[in-house]
């Protein structure tokens, strides 16, 4: 009777086990939420400097947060001013520059959160970046 009783324990702990595994669960509270909002087509600005360059940039912003979209939707003109005066700072050297992309990512997201009274923002992706 004792081992039976054994076996059973081991097995239902071995199927939880499994079960957890194959749940994909990792021990993390939660799964991080990722949610990808896009404030529009491009942006479009000029490059600061003595030449005369044209910045096209087309940025996806990740939110940490599920339900936004009306909100975001909401804040688009700000989101896109936002965006659209850092990008006019930049300068052509700036954008050669390297890892100024990933600078300027976090410079993005930084601005938005504060601007907007929030911290949601978590990361901006480039679909394109051109300089011309």
């Amino acid at each position: 009777m004792r081992k039976r009783t054994v076996y059973i324990v081991l097995s239902m702990i071995l199927g939880s086990m499994a079960l957890f595994l194959l749940s994909g669960c990792s021990g993390d509270d939660a799964k991080a939420v990722r949610v990808e909002y896009s404030p529009g087509d491009y942006f479009t600005t000029n490059v600061a400097g003595e030449s005369y360059h044209l910045l096209k940039v087309a940025p996806v912003l990740v939110v940490n947060k599920e339900g936004l979209d009306d909100t975001l939707k909401a804040q688009n003109a700000t989101i896109r001013d936002t965006i659209i005066f850092i990008l006019r700072d930049l300068t052509e050297a700036d954008i050669k520059a390297p890892g100024n992309q990933d600078e300027l990512r976090g410079r993005i997201v930084t601005a938005l959160n504060e601007r907007l009274g929030v911290d949601y923002f978590v990361e901006v992706i480039f679909n394109d970046f051109v300089m011309g």
